[in-house]
């Protein structure tokens, strides 16, 4: 007899079109550290007098399907999870780019690579790839983009050209992540490369506070050992939680509302797809005020709830009709090393305050990943400043979002990746 082990389970996920059934098609396969998903149906005791001492046959309650999902942050499967979160996203694609900066003009034999071709700057008669030198940087600048444009080449013509007073700008015609694969290099000591590729290349996805609907999803927690399948529908998700820290991998807890619970032999999910594991790490996390990285912060959390209320209406399979998103709660902690006034100002004077926390890869990768969650509007309350011995005073600020009138939102969500767009 096979058993059951943590190593031996999958998780799959798929949005719903209508509420509590079971989507057909192909599910998604998602990354996770724990799951607490499932329905429970407690028995009640029969307290029937007159019939002896003995126990009677216990009725069955009403069924209650929730539990809590733990799952790593990183920037391709946690699209999904903020639309369950917060509803539809705005997808805007993006186009890689890149540049090459020069100190002084070139002089002949000087070379630039440009994705794997090499260009070279010569004093006259320029053919094929090569540019002449002119008078200034910025007519050699000028000359190079328009000679680069005109090019043939099917490995420079997949990205138009610009030149400033003193660099080559490139971007790629194309949105999205391929161009973030497009070399640079410089075969010039006066001429300095934005990267060894284009970067930015992608798509961001923009997620708003306040929907006044939220999309239902079905989760199957697979046992393959077993195998047993257990079928969750009808599942929301009430709240998303994050816990900034200096060390290890980055998690978020969600909680989860469900209708109901079946358990099967074999899996529903047909053929899951899959995105390639990037998690972000603790380190790759940072807070800002105002736009500005806040010092001295030695941990943060945060926690976006959404106020789900089921609906128990009365029914014969013990089930509930629905679940419907009620008041949003934003908030969070954030610790620090108390070493300056600036938070404690902010909740002395009651300042409304723009909160950032985000998780953004570093290198290149920093332009082509990342997570930002804005809170436009935080207010603190005035902590107490505690001594408890020698050491370090840490200061705690448990802070609340709030709506913003100017905006007509409390969050903005931003997600940059390379997925096109969360169906």
């Amino acid at each position: 007899m096979s058993r059951s082990y943590g190593t031996a389970t999958q998780l799959l996920v798929l949005k719903e079109s209508t509420y509590g059934v079971a989507p057909g098609g192909n599910f998604e396969k998602m990354s996770f550290f724990s799951s607490t998903i499932g329905a429970e149906q407690p028995l009640i005791k029969d307290p029937l007098l007159g019939l002896g001492r003995e126990p009677r046959v216990p009725f069955r309650d009403i069924m209650k399907a929730q539990g809590d999902l733990i799952v790593a942050v990183e920037p391709r499967d946690f699209g999904r999870w903020l639309q369950f979160l917060m509803g539809p996203s705005t997808d805007t694609g993006v186009a890689a780019t890149g540049s090459i900066t020069f100190t002084l003009n070139p002089t002949a034999t000087n070379t630039i690579i440009v994705n794997s071709v090499t260009w070279t700057f010569v004093a006259s008669g320029a053919t094929g790839n090569q540019t002449n030198i002119q008078g200034s940087l910025s007519a050699t600048m000028t000359q190079l983009a328009s000679d680069l444009n005109a090019s043939a080449n099917s490995s420079i013509n997949v990205s138009s050209y610009a030149g400033t007073a003193t660099a080559l700008t490139i971007t790629y015609k194309t949105v999205g992540a391929a161009g973030n694969a497009f070399t640079l290099a410089s075969g010039n000591p006066n001429a300095v490369v934005s990267g060894t590729t284009m970067s930015g290349g992608g798509y961001t996805h923009v997620y708003i506070s306040g929907a006044t609907t939220l999309p239902s999803f079905t989760a199957e927690v697979g046992h393959l050992n077993v195998p047993a399948y257990a079928l969750n529908t009808g599942c929301m998700l009430e709240s998303m939680a994050m816990d900034f820290q200096r060390t290890g991998g980055a998690k978020s807890t969600l909680k989860i509302m469900a209708q109901g619970e079946v358990i099967n032999t074999t899996s529903g999910g047909g053929t899951p797809t899959t995105r390639i594991y990037k998690p972000f790490s603790q380190f790759n996390g940072s807070i800002l005020r105002k736009g500005a990285a806040l010092a001295n912060v030695t941990g943060a959390k945060l926690n976006y709830s959404n106020g789900l209320q089921d609906v128990k209406a009365l029914r014969t399979d013990a089930l509930i009709d629905s679940i419907d998103p009620t008041l949003i709660a934003a908030n969070g902690t954030i610790d620090l090393r108390f070493a300056d006034l600036t938070l404690l100002t902010d909740a002395i004077n009651g300042n409304s305050i723009q909160l950032q926390l985000q998780y953004q890869f570093p290198g290149l990768d920093a332009n082509n990943y990342l997570l930002n969650w804005t809170f436009h509007s935080v207010f603190l309350p005035k902590p107490k400043m505690q001594i408890s011995g020698p050491g370090g005073v840490q200061a705690v600020f448990n802070w609340e979002a709030a709506y913003n009138d100017s905006l007509g939102k409390s969050v903005t969500v931003t997600l940059k990746n390379d997925v096109v767009a969360y169906a």
